[in-house]
């Protein structure tokens, strides 16, 4: 505690007490002890490297990973009765979901865009439609031949997610289990529709505005970035604005890293939030901020394609921490399971919370 300064102090002895308070030394698996509680503090603060106060609480981590490996090592030297470190095993682990997603043509014909190579993928009436080595879909006007508006719908499944960029230039990216409808070159308006969530990095055009058309609202702007998370398993629909102006149902203005917040009784709430772990999603990231289990199995399901069922009540914790996309399932739930709110069994493609 001197050598990280006395001003923390207080809150240095706050941090490692209450970590100390929930253990016991019957319960520790002793050897594995200092690992066990870095890997907890990390999983907590990772969401906090990027928010001012950061430089505070990397301090108190420190401190305490430090303290716990000299009880940790203090424990381990003078017990008599010593466990071996026993990893989480699963009988099955499941891979992360990956680019890909349905194209459904105008004439009902589908792609399989995951299926499909770079290249030409489709060409309708003046519109080109490609594929990148990356796998954005790439919507191009070739000609002034489309008189009546035709429309193309992308859907992701479970365990998928997809850019696109459309006609006028807006690049979307669509989250996993979700539907966006848009017309395959924009006419006297823009305006397009989503079920699901994405992120929106709209073109500036002054003379014609962007519609959104999602549950129970519209959101309205002539270019700027956000977020619309509206899937039918969650409760609220929340619009982020990451930079630019958007008005939603036209009369909310949103600004610069404010969220609205669509209630099923109409009523929307506007407030500031951490717009770098809204969109986390789009660079391969979770970021948890004060998340119920419930609130995290629900986005796990999403991008692993799993089904989650519940064995009981589980625990009335919030959680924090940042995890890659990338990870196998297994790796998250560890760190879950670390908490003790609760444990974990894969079967095939289902996961069992177990309070």
């Amino acid at each position: 505690m001197q050598y990280f300064n006395s001003d923390q102090r207080e809150l240095l002895e706050e941090m490692v007490t209450s970590e100390f308070e929930k253990l016991t030394l019957e319960e520790v698996d002793l050897p594995a002890l200092p690992k066990r509680v870095f890997d907890g503090i990390k999983f907590r603060i990772e969401a906090v490297k990027t928010r001012k106060l950061w430089p505070r609480i990397r301090i108190v981590a420190a401190a305490s990973i430090a303290f716990a490996v000299m009880v940790g090592g203090y424990f381990y030297y003078n017990s008599s009765n010593i466990n071996d470190h026993k990893e989480i095993v699963y009988q099955n682990d499941i891979a992360p979901g990956k680019e890909g997603a349905t194209l459904t043509l105008a004439n009902g014909q589908k792609i399989l865009i995951n299926n499909t190579l770079a290249g030409n993928i489709a060409t309708q009436a003046g519109v080109k439609i490609s594929k990148t080595a990356n796998g954005e879909i790439i919507y191009e006007v070739t000609a002034d031949e489309n008189k009546n508006l035709t429309y193309n719908t992308l859907t992701t499944t479970r365990g998928e997610q997809t850019r696109v960029r459309l006609p006028d230039g807006t690049i979307v990216f669509l989250n996993s289990t979700s539907v966006l409808k848009y017309p395959t070159s924009f006419g006297k308006e823009r305006k397009v529709e989503l079920t699901g969530e994405a992120y929106f990095e709209v073109a500036h055009n002054k003379a014609k505005p962007f519609k959104v058309m999602s549950k129970g609202q519209e959101v309205e702007v002539l270019g700027t970035h956000f977020n619309i998370n509206n899937y039918t398993d969650e409760v609220d629909t929340r619009t982020t604005l990451l930079e630019g102006s958007v008005r939603l149902n036209g009369n909310t203005i949103l600004k610069p890293g404010e969220q609205a917040i669509l209630s099923k009784t109409g009523k929307i709430l506007v407030e500031q939030v951490a717009v770098d772990d809204v969109i986390a999603w789009t660079n391969g990231k979770f970021i948890f901020d004060s998340e119920s289990i419930e609130s995290i199995m629900r986005k796990l399901s999403r991008w692993y394609n799993i089904e989650v069922v519940y064995e009981g009540e589980v625990k009335d914790k919030q959680f924090a921490g940042s995890i890659s996309r990338k990870d196998s399932i297994s790796k998250i739930l560890d760190k879950i399971t670390f908490t003790q709110a609760a444990h974990f069994k894969i079967e095939g493609r289902r996961v069992t919370v177990i309070p």
